[in-house]
């Protein structure tokens, strides 16, 4: 059995078990999906396309990370809190959540490139947001490179939304909460030496209970 096979696998067996049907990426019909008609808030979020950043680590090395330019607007009537959850996964099996494993001085690279005196870290942004155009929080989603190569990965953006659906799993006795995610698909054709020069394709986005 190789390498890839097995890992998705095995992210298969703990992503059931959990309830976290983000394994490599899937038809919408994988997945619970959200009332036509929503009686909970939704936020506004409006995003670009990944890019990748070449950022020096402690080790004096060059490392590649990939970052998510977006921003947030609240018109649902009320002040929310905002507590975004970025998680990527890959048709290789990997599964990544933004920010982990990232140094600081790689949010202070892209802040520098992007030159905008708006942008949030990921950490700062947390917290509550207001109603209006003039309260927009924007923010950027970073994770690192893959190793391996993907054709395809699907960003999966929590805390939009305060819409929730019991959902029944097999082999357990109480119903899983799931919550209103936004699920957004990229395809990453050829093989390109450098991030640098990977193309990024919009594949398409929907709303899903994850």
């Amino acid at each position: 059995m190789n390498r890839t096979l097995l890992a998705s696998l095995l992210f298969g067996l703990i992503a059931f078990a959990c309830l976290v049907p983000a394994i490599s990426p899937q038809p919408a019909d994988a997945f619970p999906t959200p009332a036509i008609v929503s009686k909970s808030w939704d936020l506004e979020f409006t995003y670009s396309n990944p890019r990748p950043i070449a950022v020096k680590g402690l080790d004096g090395r060059m490392h590649w990370y990939w970052y998510l330019p977006y921003k947030v607007i609240n018109r649902t009537g009320q002040d929310r809190m905002f507590v975004p959850e970025f998680t990527i996964a890959t048709d290789e099996g990997d599964i990544v959540t933004a920010g982990r494993g990232v140094p600081s001085n790689v949010f202070d690279a892209i802040a520098e490139r992007l030159n905008n005196p708006l942008l949030e870290s990921p950490a700062r942004i947390v917290g509550q947001i207001r109603q209006g155009q003039d309260s927009v929080k924007e923010g950027v989603a970073i994770w690192p490179a893959f190793d391996a190569d993907i054709t395809r990965l699907s960003i999966f953006v929590g805390g939009l939304s305060g819409e929730t659906q019991l959902v029944d799993v097999p082999g357990q006795e109480s119903p899983a909460l799931t919550s209103k995610t936004l699920m957004i698909d990229y395809d990453y054709p050829g093989r390109p030496a450098d991030p640098q020069d990977q193309p990024v394709v919009a594949a398409g986005k929907r709303w899903v209970m994850r």
